[in-house]
């Protein structure tokens, strides 16, 4: 497991998944700055007062001053922001990446253009019938995060490409990418990008992917 404690932490997006951020990081001694490109993003009103907020853009101030930085699916890599902060050697990375670090159990990791959420459910459901102790969640129903439990014996999660591109942890028992369409565009202009993402992000297997 990851020591954060003495980080200086930014998070960049609220909403369910940066509130599980947040919560995260308080859990163990660390408070972090939140910011938001929103002015009035959801979840504001629950951070706690100890946590400085801020909204209508990103605070670059703030990023390069960053040890860590956790930023949302739905920011680039690219953006100008994110780039000047990687070129200064902060540490970028999504939840995701924050769940596999802590994670004890095994992970069965599904991405692809369509159809994850079905087959995510669907082997969910399979886990729960066969009386174990499963945690269904990231890109669909809770964030993963707000899954961690010590009694959990599997995780099953569906994953975005975008989740990916901040992922170097994930070490999953069984995953699989579904159909890949030119899905994306505005992130992946030359549409082989997003099968390089789905497909480096499972090239780090326990043993051989399904």
């Amino acid at each position: 497991m990851a020591d954060y404690q003495g980080k200086k932490v930014v998070i960049i997006g609220l909403g369910m998944t940066g509130l599980s951020c947040v919560d995260f990081f308080m859990a163990r001694g660390v408070t972090p700055r939140v910011m938001d490109t929103r002015v009035a993003p959801p979840g504001l009103d629950k951070l706690p007062e100890s946590v400085e907020c801020h909204v209508g853009g990103l605070n670059d101030t703030w990023l390069l001053a960053a040890d860590l930085i956790v930023a949302s699916p739905g920011i680039a890599l690219a953006h100008p922001s994110l780039s000047a902060a990687a070129d200064a050697g902060v540490e970028i990375v999504g939840d995701i990446e924050l769940f596999c670090r802590e994670a004890q159990a095994p992970i069965i990791a599904i991405t692809g253009s369509n159809g994850k959420s079905t087959v995510t459910t669907l082997v969910g459901e399979m886990a729960k019938a066969a009386g174990v102790n499963v945690g269904v969640g990231g890109n669909i129903g809770l964030p993963a995060l707000m899954l961690l439990d010590t009694d959990r014996e599997l995780y099953v999660l569906e994953l975005s490409s975008f989740q990916l591109e901040t992922t170097s942890s994930l070490q999953a028992v069984a995953a699989t990418i579904l159909n890949v369409t030119e899905d994306h565009m505005d992130r992946y202009p030359l549409g082989c990008s997003s099968i390089a993402r789905r497909s480096c992000g499972f090239t780090r297997m326990r043993r051989p992917a399904w």
